[in-house]
């Protein structure tokens, strides 16, 4: 046992790893917090820098800019100037400009066509530039292009170590009535801004190696190295430069034409000093290190020698209780615990015989545990064959479905009605013991059972190759936490409960002794027709009918007769119309009559005569042969807006018409004013 103890690994080792762990982490974490610190600074550092140097830029090009667009605007504004006449003492006033102002490769007086009348150095002189953006630009106000490449003077002004390139500069010049008479055109050379940028950036270039760019509005690079300049430039993406950018602004007589000044700097530069003090961190932490090895040993050694005594104490003794542990200081924590295992010890004896007591009492519980759950098993599975007993001969499919849709139980009946064992069901899901079909029907309502929602819903099932209906109710299994385990599904067989609600709803539609439809069938097949004829624009023809003296027959030869002549009449009304026609008895002798899809009112009257001479023909009741006849009334409908009551109304008012002309005969309503669908 003691070889035992002393194999793990000791206090002194585990407390010498912690300490300088921790150390090793203090000094690692602060080595990186200044490095983070120190390289914060320097990129803040080289940024302001850039900046400082990017808006010193951007305010030289601004000043220069308006500098020079106001003294082209001064020498249009002279009045000598704008009245002057003569191209030669024109062309030697701009000569003395160009000297006083070299910044401008060309200057140039232009009358109101765009022709050049006096230019510096005679250049372009008698040509033509009313197409040139800077004299249409000022037709009534100054105008500044941007940098563009020489077009007409490329080829004229003396070579030079790079293309000539301008911004143009122009300004009208107006008489006292605010006309133009002339314009003054320049055009500066660009070497301008390059020199403006040697005056600023040199100084930088050479120590910190930055350059600047002007970038326009579209993002051309318009100064630059030559290797950028016309080229599209986009900032980098891979931190491998620092850059600030400063968009120009308009100044003065100068509004501007969208320039960027942008300052770069290649990172290893700018960060140049960060990397030195970057290794002498790193140098500092090494020392730190190799000082937190001794350090932290000796701060482990001072902790655990206390504990090291207590430890060895127990070690030497075969269990605790039998001697007297000795009382070890060094520090509170370690006289606390060795005054601790002291009472341990002396304790230890005590709990032994109380724990063998224990036991013996456990054993006797247990013993009397065991039996009564024995006895509840045993309950519990008698309960388990009656309900299963119950269940498998129930008239239903009852099973019951986890979650995860998987068949739990499932009773005996599914072997009878579907042909499944139940014990194959078990562990199977849904989706595999149904068609697809049948499982997309059920599917929504397993998904509502599962979420706590009691779901009834009818299905079309084969039973013994019959389809049968079958009332299925899904019960959701809610722990008592709110959530859902399962659910259960009752299936009940109602197809005979079916045919009865369908034959009693057939029965509610029918008149019993004639067969024909009766009022409930007629008012909704009339709403039908009528929606009909409005699609169509076709005639409606509504006939209402009885039998003339229908109740002396009944008074006479009795209700049965009457019933006779009453089938009678139904099956020659439904012989004289068409089969897509509708023959109905309201009540008593009336019947009535749909006709649809006719062209003319005339239709209808043929009808009517056909049925007369139907009606008329010899009747047998009994032992004796009668001579019926009928009257009818006639209504149409052709569209518009009317009510199936009203219709009828208007067919009744013909058929007291037909009365009172005698019977055996028919008259027709009055046709009203049509209106069409649209306006209803």
């Amino acid at each position: 046992m003691k070889s035992a103890v002393f194999r793990q690994a000791s206090l002194r080792t585990w407390l010498t790893t912690v300490v300088l762990a921790a150390l090793l982490s203090a000094v690692l974490a602060c080595s990186l917090l200044m490095d983070r610190m120190a390289r914060s600074h320097a990129e803040q550092a080289a940024l302001d820098t850039l900046t400082d140097v990017a808006g010193g830029f951007r305010d030289d090009l601004e000043r220069g800019m308006e500098q020079n667009v106001g003294d082209i605007g001064l020498l249009a504004g002279m009045t000598r100037f704008g009245e002057l006449g003569d191209p030669a003492s024109a062309r030697r006033a701009l000569d003395h400009l160009q000297q006083r102002l070299p910044q401008f490769a060309w200057v140039g007086l232009t009358d109101r066509n765009g022709h050049v009348t006096a230019a510096t150095g005679g250049l372009l002189q008698g040509a033509d530039v009313s197409a040139r953006p800077w004299f249409s630009g000022a037709r009534d106000r100054p105008y500044v292009g941007d940098v563009h490449d020489a077009v007409l003077l490329a080829k004229l002004l003396p070579a030079a170590p790079e293309p000539w390139r301008f911004v143009d500069i122009a300004f009208p010049i107006q008489d006292a009535h605010g006309e133009r008479i002339a314009t003054l055109g320049a055009h500066l050379s660009w070497s301008w801004a390059r020199q403006v940028k040697a005056d600023l950036i040199s100084s930088l270039r050479a120590s910190r190696q930055a350059d600047a760019l002007v970038i326009a509005r579209d993002g051309t690079v318009l100064l630059g190295p030559p290797e950028l300049e016309g080229r599209h430039w986009v900032p980098p993406a891979d931190d491998s430069d620092y850059f600030a950018m400063m968009p120009t602004r308009a100044r003065g007589a100068f509004n501007g034409l969208g320039w960027t000044v942008v300052v770069l700097q290649p990172q290893a530069v700018a960060l140049a000093d960060y990397r030195v003090l970057q290794r002498q961190i790193l140098v500092v932490a090494a020392v730190l290190v190799l000082l937190c090895v001794p350090l932290s040993w000796g701060i482990a050694w001072r902790l655990s020698s206390p504990l090291y005594q207590l430890a060895a104490a127990i070690a030497r003794q075969d269990h605790l209780g039998d001697t007297p542990m000795p009382r070890i200081r060094g520090y509170r924590e370690v006289g606390l615990l060795s005054d601790a295992l002291v009472a341990l010890s002396e304790r230890q004896q005590a709990q032994d015989r109380a724990l063998h007591d224990l036991n013996t009492g456990l054993e006797h519980r247990v013993d009397e545990r065991t039996q009564l759950l024995q006895q509840a098993t045993r309950e519990l599975e008698a309960n388990e064959r009656r309900l299963r007993t119950i269940t498998d001969n129930l008239p239903a499919l009852i099973a019951y479905i986890d979650h995860e849709q998987r068949v739990l139980f499932a009773n005996a009946t599914y072997r009878e009605w579907m042909g499944m064992a139940p014990d194959a069901m078990m562990g199977r899901t849904m989706r595999e013991l149904l068609t697809p079909a049948a499982y997309a029907g059920r599917e929504p309502h397993i998904l509502a059972a599962l979420v706590g929602e009691r779901c009834v819903f009818e299905a079309e099932h084969a039973l013994h190759d019959i389809e049968r209906t079958l009332q299925i109710t899904y019960l959701p299994d809610v722990r008592e936490d709110g959530s859902v385990a399962g659910f259960y599904a009752l299936s009940a067989d109602v197809t005979t409960m079916k045919l009865v609600e369908r034959h009693l709803e057939q029965l509610s539609r029918v008149d019993m002794l004639t067969g024909l439809p009766n009022r409930r069938q007629f008012e909704e097949r009339l709403d039908q027709a009528i929606a009909r004829a409005a699609r169509s624009g076709r005639t409606l023809a509504l006939m209402l009918l009885d039998v003339d003296k229908f109740k002396q027959i009944n008074d006479t030869l009795g209700h049965g007769a009457g019933d006779a002549v009453l089938k009678t009449v139904a099956s020659r009304l439904s012989g004289c119309v068409r089969v897509t026609d509708t023959v109905a008895r309201l009540a008593g002798d009336e019947f009535v009559i749909v006709l649809e899809g006719l062209n003319h009112r005339d239709e209808a009257d043929g009808v009517a005569r056909k049925i007369l001479r139907a009606v008329r023909e010899d009747t047998e009741a009994g032992d004796r042969v009668l001579q019926l006849s009928t009257s009818i009334g006639i209504a149409f409908y052709r569209g518009g807006p009317v009510s199936p009551p009203a219709l009828v109304a208007q067919a009744d008012a013909a058929l007291y018409e037909a009365k009172s002309a005698g019977r055996n005969t028919f008259r027709r309503a009055a046709l009203p004013e049509l209106v069409s669908a649209s306006s209803a």
